[in-house]
């Protein structure tokens, strides 16, 4: 049984023996009770989404020296 579940039954046999201990309205009580607890239950915090962490800035590119010309080939004869 999970904590959640022990405190709805706590309540709700709270709630009944309250009520008088009424024969047959178990599941009356029970729901009222799984309905407080669940409103008392803290809402989830809204936590904005990461972000990413900033870019770092990319180093400088090297401009490429210009390509050597190939000597012409060699002519086989």
């Amino acid at each position: 049984m999970s904590a959640e579940q022990a405190k709805i039954k706590d309540l709700a046999y709270r709630l009944w023996q309250e009520s008088g201990s009424p024969h047959g309205r178990d599941q009356d009580f029970w729901l009222a009770a799984e309905a407080k607890v669940k409103a008392a239950k803290p809402a989830k915090p809204n936590v904005p989404a990461k972000t990413k962490a900033e870019a770092k800035p990319k180093a400088a590119v090297k401009p490429k020296a210009p390509a050597k010309a190939k000597a012409p080939a060699k002519a086989k004869v």
